[in-house]
C-alpha cells in the first residue's frame, strides 16, 4: 500500500495533460477542405465559371471528371458557389451603405453588383 499519495498525483497529472494530448491527436486527423474557393489562392488554382458568370477555383485538375457539367453534383456545387457569392456581395453592400451614410464614400460598387446579380436570370 502506498502512503505518500503518488498514485493520486499521477492520475491528476494525466488528467491535466489530457486536453493537450487531445489537441495533439486532433492535429493528425484529416481535415476536409472546401471543394472550391471564390478567390484564387493555394491550393485552389483551377478556374471555373458558373452559368451566371461567377468565377470559382478548385484544387483538383480532375474536377471536371469528378463533377461533370450538367451532373446533379455540379449543378448543386455551382448553386452553392452562387449563393456564397451573393451572400458576400450582400454583406459588402451593407458595409458600403453604412460607410456612405457616414460620408466616407459616395459610390457603392458592391451594391451595384449585388443588384445586377440578384436580377440576372436563373436566380
Amino acid at each position: 500500500m502506498c502512503v505518500d499519495g503518488s498514485d493520486g498525483f499521477n492520475l491528476r497529472a494525466l488528467i491535466q495533460l489530457l486536453p493537450v494530448i487531445l489537441i495533439i491527436l486532433l492535429q493528425f486527423l484529416p481535415s476536409s477542405d472546401p471543394i472550391y474557393a471564390l478567390s484564387r489562392s493555394y491550393p485552389y488554382k483551377y478556374k471555373f465559371t458558373t452559368e451566371r458568370g461567377v468565377n470559382f477555383y478548385v484544387k483538383s485538375s480532375k474536377f471536371e471528371q469528378d463533377y461533370p457539367v450538367g451532373s446533379v453534383q455540379r449543378v448543386r456545387l455551382e448553386k452553392q458557389v452562387e449563393n456564397d457569392y451573393f451572400t458576400i456581395l450582400a454583406q459588402n453592400c451593407r458595409l458600403e451603405i453604412q460607410r456612405q451614410q457616414w460620408g466616407f464614400i459616395k459610390e457603392t460598387p458592391h451594391c451595384d453588383m449585388w443588384q445586377k446579380f440578384q436580377y440576372s436570370p436563373a436566380w
